[in-house]
């Protein structure tokens, strides 16, 4: 992909990303703001709605008020009935006095709602009148007086006369009907607990509205009015589910809380206010978080287009600048994607720009050619001395055949003589040199090691009259050992070591397993060897010790640290009785056979299991 690309996409997805997180962070905002206006508008129209119902409520009041204490209705409610005329005035004078103040408490009341007295059928007067209930009232007028012996057995009625207030919904007729009972003060005749009469004022629902305010906080906001058991009398806006309705009554009768956000199982959210009004009338308001949402979404959609817009000439005076600015290197990846060999490039080519960054880059890469030239030049030098080298290396492969071949002349020769001591000496001098110029580097086993050992001291052993011996005490497990490393030690025994006048030099050398290592001892009954001197020796510190020819324990040191970089290498100690001993200690894996597959070994030779001793 092309830096310009690159750029365009880096910046396109930056602003994507900018967008959409503004966006949220605007949905949030507008959404709170919109939330908390919501939440005000709604708590106003709760107080108003309150207000209004309680004056509406109050006036219901007044008007059983002055039936209670209206002397003249007393009066007439006490007539026995007896004399026709005097029932048919006292009659005409109760609904001429119930419709005075039915219909002049409030002003234009009679508008929206009607007013029904039902007198006791205790009341001998209550004979005079008719007897109808709520359903089948054939007036139109908007107070009626009747008997009450059609409706003293209805459940309205029953309740009314136990609570004095009671506040249903008249399903036949679609009207809410506030109930109570009168007892008039001045009422004279037959006695009953339950008053002299049930005073009924019914709203219809088509009138409802005027009663209260019925401006919508949201287009899906809506209002129910509860009686007090709870009972939903009216809902103002249909479309809203029932459960929603009965969720916020029951949350409110739980909590309590005048204000509370409530989530239905369908995941619909509501903002809920309550409030009671006088009777024990609840009012519950309802407005659905969609609508919000709803009112949110339009400014969101304004701001994202406004965005958008912005973000499209941006982008296209983005794409504009990026491909002024990536023209040079563009050309520049061009020159260099054309070299085939530095060799024989061109590099006035990679000129493009006169751009201060582009001609430091244009220098560095021509620094580059040049040094990539210079080692191609190295390596082809370098493969030239390798084939010069292959080609002696193969050369003095083929000397040592020679060797071999005159030192077994020289065996036979010395075995045909009798001399038995010279063939010895010469058969292992053989088997030091095939040993010698076999993989000098590899892993073996210490048995092997210990075989080669033997060949050279079975030379010094001629030597010294047999006044040489070697004992080896290895442990079970099969040790693995870098090739020439124990057999210096045991040189330097051999040449270095100092007995007591009257001792043969005796060397041991023992094989001990140690944790997840080997601990390898060359102990020699010399004297007058100084450990520490040595130890200084191989940590390249100033000695008096004189350096020889050879591998020499430096050397050993160094390829054991090299084999266990964790934890090996060559330490020296004196013992008690000024005996010196060599200690090599190898830790990690590789060191046993069962860590590392073993090294490929001459046929017929084994690891030691058990003490050996040469003489």
């Amino acid at each position: 992909m092309g830096i310009r690309k690159k750029i365009f996409i880096t910046t396109a997805a930056s602003m994507l990303a900018v967008l959409l997180i503004s966006y949220g962070v605007m949905f949030l905002y507008f959404y709170q703001a919109f939330f908390q206006e919501t939440r005000i508008n709604q708590r106003t129209n709760v107080e108003l709605n309150r207000r209004m119902a309680d004056s509406f409520l109050e006036s219901i009041y007044q008007t059983a008020v002055q039936l209670v204490s209206d002397k003249a209705l007393g009066k007439y409610l006490s007539a026995d009935g007896v004399d026709p005329m005097e029932s048919i005035q006292a009659r005409m004078a109760i609904q001429d006095q119930f419709a005075h103040y039915a219909t002049h408490q409030v002003i234009d009341s009679t508008y929206y709602y009607r007013n029904t007295l039902f007198l006791s059928d205790l009341l001998p007067i209550a004979d005079s009148f008719e007897a109808y209930t709520l359903n089948d009232n054939p007036y139109i007028a908007s107070s009626s007086v009747f008997s009450n012996s059609r409706v003293k057995e209805e459940d309205w009625y029953v309740k009314t006369l136990q609570n004095t207030i009671y506040v249903f919904r008249n399903g036949e007729t679609d009207e809410i009907c506030i109930a109570r009972k009168i007892t008039n003060s001045y009422y004279i005749g037959p006695y009953d607990s339950n008053g002299t009469a049930v005073m009924v004022v019914s709203v219809a629902d088509s009138q409802l509205e005027s009663v209260f305010s019925s401006t919508p906080v949201t287009g899906g906001s809506g209002y129910a009015l509860l009686n007090d058991g709870g009972e939903i009398l009216y809902r103002s806006n249909p479309s809203l589910p029932s459960e929603a309705y009965a969720g916020a009554r029951d949350a409110f009768s739980q909590t309590g809380t005048d204000e509370f956000t409530m989530t239905l199982k369908s995941g619909e959210t509501f903002l809920v206010n309550s409030c009671r009004a006088k009777y024990g009338i609840q009012f519950l308001f309802l407005t659905p978080n969609s609508d919000i949402v709803d009112s949110v979404m339009p400014l969101l959609v304004t701001y994202s287009l406004i965005f958008a817009g912005i973000a499209l000439l941006v982008l296209f005076v983005i794409y504009l600048l990026t491909g002024r600015l990536s023209r040079p290197i563009t050309r520049f990846s061009s020159a260099v994607g054309q070299i085939r060999d530095t060799r024989d490039y061109d590099v006035s080519r990679l000129h493009v720009s006169d751009e201060k960054e582009l001609v430091v880059l244009e220098q560095s890469f021509r620094q580059l050619i040049e040094n990539v030239n210079g080692l191609i030049e190295d390596i082809r030098v370098q493969s030239e001395k390798e084939k010069r080298s292959s080609l002696r290396a193969l050369q003095a492969q083929i000397n040592p055949h020679f060797i071999f071949n005159a030192m077994d002349m020289v065996n036979w020769l010395a075995l045909s003589r009798g001399c038995d001591d010279i063939a010895g000496i010469v058969s292992s001098i053989a088997s030091l040199m095939r040993y010698s110029i076999t993989e000098a580097d590899s892993m073996v086993p210490i048995a092997l090691e210990m075989e080669n050992i033997r060949e050279f001291i079975s030379i010094y052993q001629l030597r010294h009259d047999n006044r040489l011996t070697l004992d080896a005490e290895l442990c079970r497990e099969e040790v693995r050992i870098p090739k020439f490393t124990l057999q210096p030690l045991v040189e330097n025994s051999v040449r270095h070591a100092r007995p007591a006048p009257g001792e043969d030099l005796h060397i041991v050398v023992r094989a001990q397993k140690t944790g997840c290592g080997c601990l390898i001892e060359v102990h020699d009954n010399g004297r007058g060897c100084d450990a520490d001197e040595l130890n200084r020796y191989l940590r390249y510190e100033d000695t008096s010790l004189k350096v020889s020819s050879g591998f020499g324990v430096r050397n050993v040191n160094e390829r054991i640290c090299l084999h266990f970089p964790q934890c090996g290498g060559i330490f020296y100690r004196n013992e008690a009785d000024g005996s010196l001993t060599a200690c090599m200690e190898l830790r990690g894996p590789g060191v046993f056979a069962d860590d590392a597959p073993a090294q490929p070994s001459p046929a017929g030779v084994s690891a030691q299991s058990r003490p050996e001793r040469t003489e």
